[in-house]
């Protein structure tokens, strides 16, 4: 069986929701999945896992200087590189996503395989569209 961990930063719940929503959509698929805060991740799950999704919540101006937050890049500093699992990103926003995914892009430069994917969402609701995504990403 297919292993996933989706890895996430919250600031108000709303990212750790989504985070939640992305989980249960990948265990739908029939994909053994753990959901995990960046203090509560463990790394050698992270080394055995297929998939990788690594969330933060959107930091910054509402539409400027947008960037994860930093216990999310301390736990990407911190995390043994990994070149096994499929790599997706995912964000929580207010307004605007700006330069989040460039800036976790680059945290996660050297750590992961590429981000094949981005995900993001303002109520941290999972929307069909998501859900399609991931479908593919699974694929």
């Amino acid at each position: 069986m297919k292993k996933a961990v989706v890895v996430y930063r919250s600031h108000s719940g709303v990212t750790r929701r989504y985070g939640e929503e992305i989980g249960a959509c990948l265990t739908r698929h029939g994909i053994a999945t753990s959901v995990a805060s960046v203090g509560d991740c463990d790394f050698a799950t992270v080394a055995d896992a297929d998939y990788l999704l690594l969330g933060c919540w959107t930091s910054g101006l509402f539409v400027i200087l947008q960037h994860p937050d930093e216990p999310w890049l301390a736990f990407v500093r911190d995390m043994p590189e990994t070149k096994r699992p499929r790599v997706a990103l995912f964000t929580t926003y207010l307004l605007a996503t700006g330069s989040q995914f460039p800036k976790m892009r680059a945290a996660v430069t050297g750590k992961t395989n590429a981000p094949e994917l981005e995900l993001k969402s303002r109520h941290g609701r999972l929307s069909a569209a998501d859900e399609k995504a991931l479908e593919k990403f699974m694929a």
